[in-house]
């Protein structure tokens, strides 16, 4: 029963420890699966169920610090642990961690995996397309390190937007210090569509069955500002 969609049962948000703030549904597709999380809370305390296709149910159980939902994953007749969960919130996604045991060989797998909040509407298959992210966008990141031993290391992101509805993210990454260097030919993060919708990017991945959220976007001047779980970036147009 232990397939391994069960290893990305993203479990729950963290918003406050007021009761009853986690009450609702979060939805995503996972392996093609439509998947539901139904939450409640009490206090600090999170009870729920995990859904994958409207037929399998598990329970969820859990408490939550102010920071970190940290959840069991269990069989509701056996009542046998079939994963533990992690998960922070920001900008109504989550990012969840899940490591799960095989019963037959006691390996242990982790995913991880994002979820929208429900009251987040979702774009439909027809969806929409905002016609000012259409075009190449670049995200630039340097380091560099002071003393007698100066490097420098610089990572370049390159978002492609097209007016097909089709996106390609890929970086680069180069560096060098007195006595090495290195220079990455490049390798690419993700392909698929995007859609946009309220201020939100959606994006489906290669071979994936819907959309999900990437990031929330906005325009600053002739920048581009995206927010994600994985924090704020600033990327300008290519010409």
């Amino acid at each position: 029963m232990l397939r391994p969609i069960l290893l990305l049962l993203a479990v729950v948000s963290c918003f406050s420890v007021q009761a009853g703030e986690l009450d609702g549904h979060y939805q995503a597709t996972l392996d093609g699966q439509p998947t539901v999380l139904i939450l409640r809370q009490q206090g600090n305390q999170i009870e729920g169920q995990y859904v994958e296709n409207q037929t399998l149910r598990l329970n969820l159980k859990g408490h939550y610090d102010g920071q970190v939902l940290r959840a069991e994953i269990s069989d509701p007749q056996s009542g046998l642990l079939l994963a533990n969960m992690n998960a922070t919130y920001a900008n109504a996604m989550l990012n969840t961690s899940i490591a799960a045991r095989n019963p037959r060989n006691g390996e242990v797998l982790e995913r991880q995996a994002l979820f929208q909040r429900e009251a987040a509407a979702m774009p439909s298959a027809a969806g929409v397309q905002d016609s000012a992210l259409v075009g190449t966008w670049v995200h630039e990141k340097i380091i560099n390190s002071g003393g007698a031993n100066f490097a420098s290391f610089n990572t370049v992101i390159t978002l492609q937007l097209n007016a097909d509805g089709s996106v390609t993210q890929w970086s680069r990454s180069a560096g060098g210090g007195s006595d090495w260097s290195y220079d990455s030919p490049g390798e690419v993060q993700y392909s698929g569509h995007w859609r946009s919708q309220d201020g939100m990017l959606m994006v489906r991945l290669a071979g994936a069955a819907d959309y999900q959220p990437a990031a929330y976007y906005r325009f600053s001047d002739q920048y581009l500002v995206t927010e994600s779980n994985t924090g704020k970036m600033i990327w300008q147009r290519r010409r």
